[in-house]
């Protein structure tokens, strides 16, 4: 499984998203609710986007449902997030109307004028809007045939909140959590949660220069959250949401679960504090952290943040056997 780049090369321009992460207090206890401000906001920005084209055009062919996806979604949105999200409709033919079309487009240059950045892997609402039917079945294909794409588009939309619309998008989260069913799914999800390893601490040291967070801990953290949330039928959506689901269903340890938390808290910490200071410089945004600017309690967090993902990753290394080839 790919991972698409969330940072490198992006513009540091001055955005609404970037002047909002600027007024978070980063060392607060309370900073984990904080950056969940960010996409509060952009909740906010889209219901106001797709309220407006409404009032502007008329109203829809079809009842429908605007749905974040992704980092959006899941409420962990930084300096550099792309956009995520689908447009579900009643009437399949509505999907592929010019309402449909032109609705997704004002959205898309509104949320990018926010400062979210266009999904490079074009999970977006011009190429995914669908009737709730189609969608429904496609969901269903690709719990009952896992093939590598189908578990990267599972993994996508499992991370799908509502967030504008009347139509009831509730039988969509059913069918996924169907997911945990398939052997082969599961299979296929904790290989990818498997496949972003963080970094070996030769002597106990984190390396020189810099660590990509994302890579080593933030998303194998959220691929594994999301693949014991699915194993606990869970519907919670937010990362550490999923993991005390899990934790409680008896998926994972309760000290293990409090450790990726904590290092997902953490390392969600530095890498908006790191962005907010490529801003300030004018550098381009990415996810990459200094370890040598760190102190020396975050870098000891660090370090047990890389042992608590390498820890996990075994664990699911013997429970879905991803040693093995299916």
């Amino acid at each position: 499984m790919s991972l698409p780049s969330e940072g490198p090369g992006t513009s540091p321009e001055p955005t609404e998203l970037v002047e909002l992460a600027h007024r978070l207090d980063l060392r607060a206890p309370e900073a984990e609710d904080g950056i969940g401000a960010l996409a509060r906001a952009a909740d906010e920005r889209t219901r106001d986007l797709v309220d407006g084209f409404v009032h502007q055009n008329g109203p829809p062919p079809s009842r429908f449902a605007w749905v974040a996806l992704g980092s959006h979604a899941r409420g962990e949105l930084h300096c550099a997030s792309d956009q995520d999200h689908a447009l579900l409709w009643e009437e399949p033919r509505a999907a592929g109307s010019g309402y449909a079309r032109d609705l997704a487009a004002a959205v898309i240059d509104g949320l990018e004028a926010f400062g979210m950045r266009r999904c490079d892997g074009g999970y977006m609402a011009d190429r995914w809007s669908l009737g709730l039917e189609d969608y429904l079945d496609q969901a269903r294909a690709r719990i009952e045939a896992p093939t590598p794409e189908a578990v990267l588009e599972t993994d996508v939309f499992l991370d799908l909140r509502p967030l504008v619309g009347t139509l009831d998008v509730a039988p969509a989260t059913q069918v996924q959590l169907a997911g945990a069913d398939s052997p082969r799914l599961m299979h296929g999800l904790a290989l990818a949660a498997n496949g972003f390893p963080p970094p070996r601490l030769v002597f106990g040291r984190l390396p020189h220069g810099e660590v990509d967070v994302k890579r080593t801990g933030l998303a194998p953290i959220v691929l594994l959250a999301r693949l014991y949330g699915l194993r606990a039928r869970s519907a919670a959506v937010a990362t550490p949401h999923r993991l005390h689901a899990a934790a409680a269903a008896g998926m994972l340890s309760a000290e293990l679960t409090d450790r990726l938390v904590a290092a997902f808290t953490l390392m969600s910490r530095l890498r908006l504090a790191t962005q907010l200071a490529q801003v300030a410089a004018g550098l381009p945004v990415c996810d990459r952290v200094p370890v040598a600017e760190l102190d020396e309690a975050d870098q000891a967090g660090l370090r047990d943040a890389f042992r608590a993902v390498r820890a996990a990753q075994t664990a699911t290394t013997v429970a879905f056997r991803t040693d093995l080839s299916r």
